[in-house]
């Protein structure tokens, strides 16, 4: 063999065996990620919505980092599990959600793993309203089934939230209880401060609104808002002819310019602010718009304080 065969021979080896690195190293690198990936899905606590994993987040700051569930832009009451979050739920060992109220799909799903399930609705001095199709903001106790289960727009339910869950997360994990209860005492103060700022936004909004769907009657039963109507009483059906005439009734007899309504936008939204004059605004009760998931609770009352002083102020 000659010296000139011998360098292509050689050559030829060299960028094979370069082929087969490289081929390797595209084969096992995704699956070295993938591992570590699967070691991160087995969470320890998971949480079902943002607004409560902002609570839940501050609860366990420093000892252990929740994973929030629900992140598609999809209602609680009708949300589509998907199979990585069905893993998920089975492999985590604390599940902290609101109740079958909000979260009907994962009632069955969490009954079946052998998880620690804490729900923010067995949270004790809960103050919860009753649904509604007229205005009617007498407090009921918590042992009744026909409430209004957006209980986290009231900044004393959020209170009341953190300090059940709290004692769940001590009974589960008593080593760490120092540092839940400093976790819980700055969590209380920056709820103080977040209702607090709402209350200064607020305390001079005389003005009637309507909604799209009734979905704000905490927040506006706590910092005294005067809600007229929904244009939607029912999300399993559409406004009737009838309903919708005495909404508009309403608007004029009333004098109201402001409609509120969760994304995304209705089109009746867009007909009747044109046809009334209305002030239209987003109200995002479930943080899908925050920057923050960890602050997304603050974020979300903050956003309600702002947009319902502008929708409230004439044009």
């Amino acid at each position: 063999m000659t010296i000139q065969e011998t360098y292509l021979n050689t050559s030829t080896y060299i960028k094979w065996l370069f082929l087969f690195y490289v081929f390797a190293l595209l084969y096992i690198t995704p699956l070295h990620a993938e591992s570590i990936a699967s070691t991160k899905k087995d969470a320890v606590i998971v949480v079902s919505i943002k607004p409560l994993y902002s609570l839940v987040s501050h609860l366990t700051q420093g000892i252990e980092t929740p994973v929030l569930l629900m992140k598609q832009a999809q209602s609680p009451h009708h949300y589509s599990i998907r199979p990585s979050e069905r893993r998920l739920l089975a492999n985590a060992k604390m599940i902290i959600w609101l109740g079958p109220e909000l979260e009907l799909s994962l009632e069955k799903i969490i009954k079946q793993t052998p998880a620690t399930a804490i729900s923010a609705l067995q949270a004790d001095e809960l103050q919860l309203l009753p649904t509604r199709n007229s205005h009617d903001t007498k407090h009921h106790t918590h042992h009744n089934s026909h409430f209004d289960p957006h209980i986290w727009l009231s900044a004393h339910n959020a209170a009341a939230i953190s300090r059940y869950i709290n004692k769940q997360l001590i009974k589960n994990d008593p080593e760490n209880t120092e540092q839940y209860q400093e976790n819980l005492r700055h969590l209380l103060i920056k709820i103080k401060q977040t209702n607090a700022f709402v209350t200064s936004k607020l305390q001079s909004s005389e003005q009637s609104f309507v909604a799209y769907h009734d979905a704000f009657q905490y927040f506006e039963d706590e910092n005294s808002l005067n809600f007229a109507g929904a244009i939607s009483t029912d999300e399993e059906t559409s406004t009737s002819l009838k309903h919708l005439h005495e909404i508009k009734q309403q608007i004029k007899q009333q004098d109201i310019h402001c409609l509120v309504y969760q994304p995304p936008k209705p089109a009746i939204a867009e007909t009747l602010a044109r046809q009334h004059n209305l002030n239209t605004t987003m109200l995002d009760i479930l943080g899908v718009t925050t920057k923050s998931d960890e602050n997304a609770w603050f974020e979300i009352m903050e956003s309600l304080a702002i947009k319902f002083n502008q929708c409230l102020t004439k044009k």
